[in-house]
C-alpha cells in the first residue's frame, strides 16, 4: 500500500505541482522497491530532461535541490546507466557539481566492477584550472592510493606537461617521496626514448640535481645512487656527467668526497671512488679520462690526481694480482707530446722507481721501427752543480752498463762530452772515481777472445794530449802489460806524423830515480829497437842539450868521454878445435895450426903460438859474427887486460912481476925464465903471488908478445 501526503497544495495542472512538502513513504522491503519514481517515458526525451528534478531557488550557500541520504551503510543517492551518467552534477558558477562531505566517515567513495570506479576530465581546452584539487587541514595523507592487485597504485599520462608534479616549500619535506618496504625500489623511471631520461633531477637553485644517500644502514652494502647497463642484453652507459656551459670554471662536472679514513687492511675498500671491470677477458679500461683541447696548460688533463695534504699520493696504480705479467701503468702518446711529463717543485724526485723483484726498477727501450733515443737527461740550469746522473750501487754489480748489442754497429756503447773552454779537474767527457782503497777508477775489457779492437781507444783533434795519466802517491802512472806476444805499452807515429813515438821526461831536480827503468826476467832482450829509417842513429844520449853519445844506424858507438866497461879485459870470440865443454875460464889458449881462426888449450912449454887466456868477465868481447848471432859454441878469449889464469908452479914460485908462460900441463901457465924466453912467448905479467902445489888461479896482466 503506498501513501501520499500532500500539504499546503495550491495549484496543480497536469505539469505542475505546487507544495511546502510532499513525503513519499514505502514501507516494502523488496529489492529495487522505491518511495518516489519518475519516469520520462520518451526514448527521445530533450536535452536535460529528467525523470526527477529537484530544485533550490535559495542564492545564498544554504539549500540543496536534491538530497539523499540513508542511516545505514547503503547509498544515500544513486544513479545508474548503461553509458551515460548515473549521477550529474553541474556547477554553472563557482559551486560544485557535486559535493561530498563527510562528518567522520568518507566524503566520496567511487566503485566499478568492471570499468573504471572514476573520471574526471576537463574538456574546455581554454580552461586551465586543474582537474583535481585535493587537500587538507590535518596530517592525514591528501591522497592515498592502495592496490591489492599488480596495476600501479597511480597511473599518470600527459603529453607535453608533467605526468606528476610534487611541490613543497619546506627543507625538510620533499616534492615527491616514494617508499618500498620491502625488496624493491622507491622510485622507477622508465621510457623508451633514444633522448630523454628515464629519471630527471632538475635543480634551478644551488642544490642538488639528483640526490642519493644511505640514511641508517651500516652494512657497507647500500649505494647511494646506483646505475646500471647490460640488463638483458641492453648496452650504454651506466652513468654520464656533463657540462654544457664553456664558461663554467668554478665548478667541476663530477666530485666525489669521502670523509671517510681509508681502508689500510683492505686497499680495495675506503676510498671516494672505486672502478672495477668485473671480466677476466675483458680489455676495457676501469677509467676512463679524456680531455680534447689544443693548450697544454697545467691542469688541462684526461685524469687530474692531486694530494693536498701532507702526505698521500696523486696518483697511485697498482697491480695487484702477483701471478700477473700486465704493468701497474702504461702511458703512449700518438702525438709529438710527451708520455709522461713529472716535475717535483721542490726538493722531490721526478720519477722515483724501485723494484722488489729481479726486474729493472727503470727499463726504456726503443722499438724495432723507432729511431728515438731510450733516454735523455738534461740539466738547463748554469748554476746547478749537481750530476745529471747519479748511479749508487751498495751490491756487488755493475753501476752502469751499456751494450751496442749489434755484430755490424758501429757506434759508442757509451759516450761522454764536455764544452768548455777550460780543463780543470773533473772538466771531462767520461770521469771515473774509485773512492775505496781497491777498485779502478775506469776499466776498460775487450772480452771477445777473437776480438782484434782495442779495449781503449782515445784520440784528440785538438793540441791537447789524447791521454794524460798522474799517480798522486807511489804508483805508476802508466802500466801497461801484455799475456801474449803483444806490447805492454806500444807507441807509435803513423806514416803522416812528424812526432815522437814515446817520451819520458823528468823535471824534478831532486828526482834520484831514473826516467826509464828496464827489466827483464826473461831471455830476450830487455830493450830492441829497430831503425828502418834511410838515416839517422839507433840512439842519440845528451847532456844538457849536448850531444855526449850516440849509436848511428850501423851499431857504432861515439862516445864523447870514452868508455868504461864492467870487465877488466879485451876478449874476442874463437872457435874451439874440440868440445866446448872441455874448456872453462883461465884457461891459457894457443893458436890451432889445423884450422883458421881456432884455438886449443896450451899442451907445451914455451909455445910461441900462445895467444890469450879463455876470460872470465871480458869487458868488451870481439867478434866478427853478426850481434844476433849465438856464441855458445865459441870461447871468449882474453887478450888484452887482467884475467884470472890457471898457473903452476913448474917454473917455480911465482911473484909479482914475473912472465909467464905456456907449461907442459894443457891450459896452465908457469913463471917464465927470463933466460929462455923468445918473442912470442910470453903470455903476461903475474899480478899475484902463487906457491902452491896444486894448479890454481891467479890475475895476469895478459899481453902476448
Amino acid at each position: 500500500m503506498k501513501t501520499i501526503k500532500l500539504l499546503l497544495i495550491c495549484s496543480i495542472s497536469t505539469h505542475t505541482l505546487i507544495a511546502q512538502r510532499i513525503d513519499a513513504v514505502n514501507p516494502g522491503t523488496a529489492s529495487n522497491d522505491y518511495a518516489i519514481r519518475g519516469i520520462m517515458s520518451s526514448t527521445s526525451p530533450g536535452g536535460f530532461s529528467s525523470g526527477i528534478r529537484g530544485i533550490s531557488n535559495g542564492t545564498g550557500g544554504l539549500g540543496i535541490g536534491i538530497w539523499g541520504s540513508h542511516n545505514g551503510s547503503g547509498w544515500g543517492v544513486y544513479g545508474v546507466t548503461p553509458n551515460g551518467l548515473g549521477v550529474y552534477g553541474n556547477a554553472t558558477a563557482g559551486g560544485y557539481g557535486v559535493y561530498a562531505n563527510s562528518n567522520s566517515g568518507t566524503g566520496l567513495a567511487a566503485t566499478s566492477n568492471t570499468g573504471i570506479a572514476a573520471n574526471m576530465s576537463i574538456f574546455n581546452t581554454n580552461n586551465s584550472n586543474n582537474v583535481i584539487n585535493a587537500n587538507t587541514a590535518g596530517g592525514g595523507t591528501v591522497i592515498n592510493v592502495s592496490t591489492s592487485g599488480t596495476g600501479a597504485g597511480v597511473r599518470s599520462s600527459t603529453g607535453a606537461g608533467f605526468a606528476l608534479h610534487g611541490i613543497t616549500s619546506a627543507q625538510t619535506s620533499a616534492g615527491l617521496v616514494a617508499d618500498n618496504n620491502g625488496n624493491g625500489e622507491g622510485v622507477v623511471g622508465r621510457i623508451t626514448s633514444d633522448i630523454a631520461g628515464a629519471v630527471v633531477g632538475r635543480n634551478d637553485g644551488g642544490g642538488y640535481g639528483v640526490r642519493g644517500f644511505i640514511a641508517t644502514s651500516t652494512a657497507n652494502t647500500a649505494i647511494g645512487v646506483y646505475g646500471q647497463v647490460g640488463l638483458n642484453s641492453s648496452t650504454g652507459r651506466a652513468g654520464r656527467f656533463e657540462n654544457y656551459n664553456a664558461t663554467n670554471i668554478n665548478a667541476n662536472t663530477l666530485e666525489v668526497v669521502t670523509n671517510g679514513n681509508g681502508n689500510i687492511p683492505n686497499l680495495a675498500l675506503g676510498h671516494a671512488a672505486s672502478f672495477i671491470v668485473n671480466n677476466t677477458n675483458s680489455v676495457a679500461a676501469a677509467v676512463k679520462g679524456e680531455v680534447n683541447t689544443i693548450f697544454g696548460n697545467f691542469g688541462a688533463a684526461a685524469i687530474f690526481g692531486r694530494s693536498s695534504g701532507t702526505g698521500g699520493f696523486a696518483g697511485l696504480f697498482h697491480a695487484a694480482n702477483v701471478s700477473g705479467n700486465g704493468p701497474a701503468l702504461v702511458a703512449i702518446t700518438d702525438g709529438n707530446g710527451n708520455a709522461i711529463t713529472a716535475n717535483a717543485s721542490k726538493n722531490g724526485n721526478g720519477v722515483e722507481t724501485n723494484i722488489d723483484g729481479a726486474g729493472n726498477a727503470l727499463y726504456a727501450w726503443v722499438p724495432t721501427f723507432a729511431t728515438g733515443r731510450a733516454g735523455k737527461f738534461n740539466n738547463y740550469n748554469e748554476d746547478n752543480d749537481t750530476d745529471v746522473v747519479t748511479v749508487t750501487n751498495v751490491g756487488n754489480g755493475t753501476g752502469v752498463s751499456a751494450k751496442i748489442d749489434n755484430t755490424y754497429g758501429t757506434a759508442t756503447a757509451l759516450k761522454g762530452e764536455v764544452n768548455s773552454i777550460f780543463a780543470n779537474f773533473g772538466t771531462a767527457g767520461v770521469y771515473g772515481i774509485s773512492s775505496g782503497t781497491g777498485g779502478y777508477a775506469g776499466l776498460f775489457y775487450a772480452s771477445n777472445a777473437n776480438g782484434n779492437g782495442p779495449a781503449l781507444l782515445a784520440l784528440t783533434e785538438g793540441s791537447g794530449d789524447a791521454i794524460r795519466a798522474n799517480a798522486g802517491k807511489n804508483g805508476n802512472g802508466v802500466e801497461g802489460s801484455s799475456d801474449g806476444n803483444g806490447n805492454g805499452i806500444y807507441g807509435f807515429t803513423p806514416n803522416f806524423g812528424t812526432g815522437r813515438a814515446g817520451r819520458f821526461d823528468n823535471f824534478n831536480t831532486s828526482n834520484v830515480n831514473p826516467t826509464v827503468h828496464i827489466s827483464n826476467a826473461g831471455t830476450a832482450s830487455a830493450l830492441f829497437v829497430n831503425h828502418t829509417g834511410s838515416s839517422g842513429n839507433l840512439a842519440v844520449f845528451q847532456n844538457n842539450s849536448g850531444n855526449v853519445a850516440r849509436i848511428d844506424k850501423t851499431g857504432r858507438g861515439f862516445f864523447n868521454g870514452g868508455t868504461q866497461t864492467g870487465g877488466a879485459d879485451i876478449a874476442e870470440a874463437f872457435d874451439v878445435n874440440s868440445n866446448i865443454n872441455d874448456f872453462e875460464p883461465g884457461d891459457v889458449l894457443v893458436i890451432s895450426v889445423d884450422k883458421d881462426r881456432t884455438v886449443e888449450k896450451s899442451n907445451e912449454p914455451y909455445s910461441t903460438l900462445v895467444a890469450g887466456v879463455y876470460a872470465t868477465k871480458p869487458g868488451v868481447l870481439l867478434s866478427e859474427e853478426n850481434i844476433d848471432t849465438e856464441l855458445t859454441n865459441k870461447v871468449p878469449m882474453g887478450v888484452v887486460g887482467v884475467i884470472p889464469t890457471k898457473v903452476c908452479l913448474e917454473g917455480g914460485p911465482i911473484e909479482r912481476g914475473d912472465l909467464l908462460v905456456t907449461s907442459s900441463t894443457p891450459g896452465v901457465a908457469m913463471k917464465a925464465d927470463r933466460e929462455k924466453v923468445e918473442v912470442g912467448q910470453v903470455l903476461g905479467k903475474a899480478l899475484q903471488e902463487f906457491d902452491d902445489d896444486s894448479i890454481g888461479k891467479i890475475n895476469v896482466l895478459v899481453n902476448a908478445k
